[in-house]
């Protein structure tokens, strides 16, 4: 079976947060060859983005760095890529960068791995995998 890991995925993992669990069995699968995982590479962009906020550049560089190590094959953006990720974020109204991730779980026919409930509406043409929600603080 492929799956499509989207940047929230990945983020639980490395934060730990619920649903970090599932991402880590999955890797395990892949590791093992049961699986396949695939990232867009738009995605592993967000990634950066975050982790350079949160960490800054040295530290960004080094959880990439271990990242780069998992049983994820990230998936090289082109003409075509972009032009059906812009087809799904019209058609479902995700964040283009979300769209990505939707658009190559569809031509992949792989299921998405997500913690984003943007991607609610798309669920009757992909399958979709949501993530445990973080619990909600207490005022």
């Amino acid at each position: 079976m492929t799956y499509v890991l989207d940047a929230s995925a990945i983020l639980r993992f490395t934060d730990k947060e619920p649903g970090f669990e599932r991402v880590r069995a999955l890797l395990h699968s892949a590791a093992k060859g049961e699986v396949n995982l695939l990232m867009s590479a738009v995605n592993w962009g967000e990634i950066v983005a975050v982790l350079y906020r949160r960490h800054g550049l040295a530290g960004a560089k080094a959880i990439a760095g271990n990242l780069n190590s998992l049983p994820i094959t990230i998936v090289s953006v082109d003409g075509l890529a972009a032009e059906r990720a812009g087809i799904f974020r019209q058609d479902f109204n995700v964040p283009y960068a979300d769209a990505f991730a939707g658009a190559l779980a569809m031509s992949e026919r792989a299921v998405l791995v997500t913690s984003d409930f943007d991607f609610k509406a798309a669920t009757g043409n992909i399958k979709v995998e949501f993530l445990t929600a973080k619990a909600k603080s207490k005022p």
